[in-house]
């Protein structure tokens, strides 16, 4: 399973998934189809080197507080982690996981469980936390429902693809 981020793009809540292929880097927004990018940092600080679709746009990436401003060709982007706190977790959701339940989106360890059964949840909660490499990623749901199981304890350790907690979802 690739990883999956959740962003604001121009203030629009976006679900972004990375992925490698041989040597190339698959970006895939929403359920659109994903575009294959040869991308390489050059040494000019934030300017990155491109080849998307054979073409080869120049992107200057710049930080803007918390968020980052885009520059590919003539067009700029605000980019901003969406939902989540603001205590420096990034935010996950579960965008392929299957309908009633959510899963580790990557390996680490357990931290915080801020649900319990019975409990409802709303689309975009965040309803975990997972460490890894000493960051915290909150794990946010897709759907709306109500708890029927959690699989894991606070401080369990998880493999990438377990199945962290189920639901009822909601009609």
């Amino acid at each position: 399973m690739a990883p999956r981020h959740r962003f604001e793009l121009n203030g629009e809540t976006r679900n972004v998934v990375v992925d490698e292929h041989d040597s190339l880097t698959s970006v895939t927004i929403d359920d659109n189809q994903p575009i294959l990018a040869d991308a390489s940092f050059s040494g000019v600080p934030g300017l990155v080197s491109l080849v998307i679709d054979g073409h080869p746009p120049r992107a200057y990436v710049a930080r803007d507080g918390r968020d980052f401003r885009v520059t590919v060709g003539d067009r700029t982007f605000h980019i901003a982690a969406a939902g989540g706190s603001k205590r420096g977790r990034s935010a996950l959701g579960g965008a392929t996981d299957p309908l009633g339940s959510i899963t580790a989106p990557l390996a680490g360890v357990l931290v915080e469980v801020r649900v319990a059964i019975g409990d409802t949840i709303e689309e975009g909660q965040a309803i975990l936390v997972v460490e890894a490499m000493k960051m915290q990623n909150e794990v946010q749901t897709t759907h709306s429902g109500t708890v029927t199981a959690i699989h894991f304890e606070a401080g369990a350790r998880v493999e990438k693809g377990a199945v962290l907690l189920e639901y009822e979802p909601a009609e």
